[in-house]
């Protein structure tokens, strides 16, 4: 395998990662959304929410370590 093959893998599994978090984390807004409504929305309840869900992920193992990686990731820079 070739550096340039080796990169374009990396750049495809992270990608991969990426899209599978944001999707987690659109879910978990839903989630937040329906059970607060509007009025109880705040970006302090899905972050609380959101680590909840990565804390039930790793026991469960309903998702891979990357994935909640990148989900803490970006739910810490989304609502900082």
């Amino acid at each position: 395998m070739t550096n340039e093959e080796a990169t374009s893998n990396e750049a495809a599994y992270g990608g991969t990662l990426w899209a599978q978090a944001i999707e987690l984390f659109l879910g978990q807004l839903i989630e937040v959304l329906e059970g607060e409504g509007r009025a109880g929305f705040s970006a302090a309840a899905l972050a609380r929410w959101s680590e909840l869900c990565c804390q039930r992920m790793q026991e469960t193992d309903s998702a891979t370590p990357e994935v909640i990686s990148q989900l803490r990731s970006m739910a810490a820079r989304l609502v900082a």
